[in-house]
Parts: structure tokens; C-alpha cells; sequence
């Protein structure tokens, strides 16, 4: 119908909500099993994870594209920025290399995420 999401970009958003939030709340109840050199900026990580999973959560439940298109923009832009940030604290050898699958994840779900949305529009 128009003006509703797809069912794609729905099963993509509930993927997304899941995998991230279950994510982040390792980095908030158990930032060392993360490898985590400073345990408090690991915590802030996993809430902001919390909450963007949240986000895509509310969006997958709304069937309204006009609703929907905001938080799928921003979740783009975080998973876009979370890649970067991540693969230069990896390379810069800040951040242990076991953390290149969910750098490599966020990357593939920025882009998978900005295909959908193009589509949608």
C-alpha cells in the first residue's frame, strides 16, 4: 500500500533493534567481557546503542512511512558515523581488532539501511 513501509525495511528495522539492543547491553552490564579499555565510555556506548535500538523498535511497530522516515535516517547516520569511528579506533590501534565483525556489521547495515530508505522514498 501507499505510504506504508515496506516489509523488507520492517524485517530490517526488527533485525537491527534486536541485534543492537542485545549489543549494547553487553557494553553496559559487562563492558570487560567487551574488552573494554575504559569501562565508562564502553557503559555510554551501550546506552546510546540501547536507545538507538529502541528507536528502531518504535519504528518497526509504525507502518507509516511519513513516521518512520526520520528515525531510519538517523539510525543511518549513526550506523554510518559508528563504522568510521570504530574502524580508525581499530586501525589507530586504540580499540582491539576483535571489534571488526560488529564495526563490519554496522557498515553493512548503513548501507543496507540507506538502500531501503531510497527505496521508500
Amino acid at each position: 500500500m501507499k505510504g506504508q513501509i515496506s516489509k523488507a525495511l520492517r524485517i530490517t528495522l526488527l533485525v537491527y533493534a534486536v541485534w543492537w539492543a542485545i549489543y549494547g547491553l553487553l557494553h553496559v552490564v559487562a563492558p570487560e567481557m567487551m574488552q573494554a579499555k575504559d569501562p565508562a565510555i564502553e557503559r555510554v556506548l551501550g546506552a546510546a546503542f540501547l536507545a538507538f535500538a529502541f528507536g528502531a523498535g518504535l519504528a518497526y511497530w509504525e507502518k507509516a512511512w511519513d513516521r518512520v522516515k526520520l528515525v531510519v535516517l538517523v539510525q543511518i547516520a549513526w550506523m554510518i558515523l559508528y563504522a568510521i569511528t570504530m574502524a580508525w579506533g581499530i586501525l589507530a590501534g586504540g580499540i582491539t581488532a576483535a571489534a571488526w565483525p560488529p564495526t563490519i556489521l554496522g557498515a553493512v547495515f548503513a548501507i543496507l539501511l540507506a538502500v531501503l530508505y531510497t527505496r521508500e522514498r
